[in-house]
């Protein structure tokens, strides 16, 4: 496996296709929520890996001020589509090394994109950033899946799901326990040649996330296991973190 952050770019054929693999419903509305309950009246967030703008279409669209950083110019184009009278403020660019310039009430990181990073320096540099980025008394959310099932697999996992009528995606799942690596190849068939396209990521136990997260400058306030306010328990096979910047912390200029 490579380990390289374009690997886990969203090219156009993926862009095109990303809703249907992952479809606006009541989870993306209670994400919205519990975003906006974090976030004082008309304050700001910022989105790292905006993606489509799933949530930070309609964040903007209950009064704050959105800001969004992605490194796929053709997500990007999708969410311009979805957001014609720019509400979102975007930025293309590598989340892992490059900031606004600018501080925001909240901050966040959903839907396993944290994961894209694919070295723990990547990841670490992706939460410093997240820090640097919060203004005084911010939050920063972090929503990923507990990769505990995936980090006993001993050989490829593969699944079929329908994206529509017309359009199937198969998957093939392959993970590498040594470097705690996920290689996604999806081919989607939808009524022309099959097109196969890979999808890397370095998953990271909470845990880990939260020792990463120390040494970047942030401190754990509150972990759930969905956006509904699940309480997190051993068998979540997924969290919802949400960190402050720790002004005790040795690692760096913490606000």
């Amino acid at each position: 496996m490579t380990t390289t952050l374009g690997n886990a770019l969203y090219d156009q054929k993926l862009a095109s296709v990303y809703d249907r693999m992952y479809p606006i419903g009541h989870d993306t509305e209670q994400a919205v929520a519990f975003v906006a309950a974090l976030t004082p009246p008309g304050g700001s967030v910022l989105e790292l890996g905006v993606g489509t703008g799933r949530i930070a279409v309609p964040l903007a669209g209950h009064g704050f001020t959105v800001h969004g950083i992605d490194g796929s110019e053709p997500m990007l184009a999708e969410l311009r589509a979805r957001d014609p009278q720019g509400t979102v403020t975007t930025r293309l660019g590598d989340f892992t090394r490059e900031g606004t310039g600018r501080t925001f009430d909240t901050v966040t990181l959903v839907l396993n994109t944290f994961f894209v990073a694919v070295t723990k320096e990547q990841q670490v540099g992706c939460l410093r950033l997240a820090r640097e980025q919060l203004a005084p008394g911010g939050r920063f959310v972090l929503e990923a899946f507990d990769p505990a099932p995936y980090h006993h697999m001993e050989k490829p996992d593969h699944s079929m799901r329908h994206l529509d009528e017309r359009s199937i995606m198969l998957d093939t799942l392959t993970v590498d326990r040594s470097q705690q690596l996920m290689l996604s190849t999806h081919t989607i068939i939808d009524g022309g040649a099959p097109e196969t396209r890979e999808h890397l990521l370095r998953y990271a136990f909470p845990f880990e996330i939260d020792l990463l997260a120390e040494l970047s400058g942030l401190r754990l306030v509150e972990r759930t296991e969905d956006w509904a306010g699940t309480p997190y328990t051993s068998s979540s096979l997924r969290h919802v973190s949400v960190y402050e910047a720790d002004p005790d912390s040795p690692w760096g200029d913490c606000r």
